[in-house]
């Protein structure tokens, strides 16, 4: 079977480098590095299989953009397709975002997908879909009770469900422009739901292999992964600096920092103050905002406060 290893990225760096490193490399696939140079921020590097796209050319092959900022992020299904279109004859496509570690026999995984007659593996969520926050993209799309929610930072991909998967988003993407539907849905949640309602063969990622750190929070730090070498699947890996901005973005209350025996505290302080300090003011600042907007609405909500007697 023909296979491609489709390491995701929008950046390049050391770390970055040391990701793709990481990769297995006792596989006869082919490895490519799928790069969304929109910004600039990841031309090809030499000595590296670089496959460079930006936006317009997602959006040359008809699919809608949606009315997100961060068309990639919300659309991410969509760099498959690209590549797909380029070089259509693989079995599978093997996503893999450049946060991710892989400690499994790639090989080994696709003759037991091939065997079952698996056309997608990834993770399927098993929380309530009113803890997703984008719920709200599916509204008059499908049905509440049909949604599935799929998370792939790393997944598999026949072929067959790659097209089929293009061709529903075409097909939405004629209904949006109708104005026959009046949102556009988020990729995990496009995915999930449509595989489910079709005839593809859908199967969850767990069963193979350990993916108890597999999740969006909270980060693994990548000098920890020797003692994780029992997990088939980690994500998200990040390096000092980005382990400590997602800590902090995620951390809903950063005055906690203030309280030396929290946790948010004894992991900053893990590190020199000069790492953090930046991000932790700024997030301080934007928690402090808040609380002021949100004092501000619920006194012009009472109103009886402005009353004078």
């Amino acid at each position: 079977m023909k296979c491609v290893i489709l390491f995701r990225t929008h950046i390049w760096d050391d770390f970055i480098q040391r990701q793709f490193l990481r990769l297995p490399k006792n596989t006869s696939y082919d490895i490519a590095i799928l790069s969304n140079n929109t910004d600039g921020l990841c031309p090809p590097v030499e000595d590296f299989p670089f496959v460079i796209f930006t936006l317009d050319d997602l959006l040359k092959m008809g699919l809608e953009a949606g009315p997100e900022k961060n068309i990639v992020w919300w659309n991410a299904d969509y760099p498959l397709y690209y590549y797909a279109s380029l070089f259509p004859d693989y079995d599978y496509y093997i996503l893999c975002e450049y946060d991710v570690v892989i400690n499994c026999d790639l090989e080994q995984l696709i003759l037991s997908l091939h065997s079952g007659e698996k056309d997608i593996v990834a993770i399927t969520s098993r929380s309530p879909l009113e803890e997703c926050v984008y719920i709200r993209s599916t509204e008059g799309v499908y049905l509440y009770e049909n949604i599935k929610k799929t998370y792939f930072p790393f997944a598999i991909f026949s072929k067959k469900s790659v097209a089929f998967l293009y061709n529903k988003r075409l097909s939405l993407t004629k209904k949006y422009r109708e104005k026959k539907i009046q949102n556009w849905p988020h990729c995990e949640l496009f995915v999930g739901t449509e595989a489910a309602a079709s005839n593809l063969q859908v199967a969850q990622l767990t069963e193979y292999g350990k993916a108890d750190f597999f999740s969006h929070y909270p980060p693994v730090l990548e000098e920890c992964l020797p003692y994780l070498m029992d997990q088939a699947y980690i994500h998200p890996v990040l390096d000092s600096k980005r382990f400590l901005l997602s800590t902090i973005h995620y951390e809903g209350r950063p005055e906690r920092f203030l309280n030396p025996f929290s946790k948010f505290h004894r992991t900053l302080r893990s590190f020199p103050f000069r790492f953090y300090l930046g991000p932790l003011c700024k997030a301080l600042f934007s928690r402090f905002c808040r609380i002021i907007s949100l004092t501000i609405n619920r006194l012009c909500k009472n109103k009886n406060f402005f009353k004078i007697k």
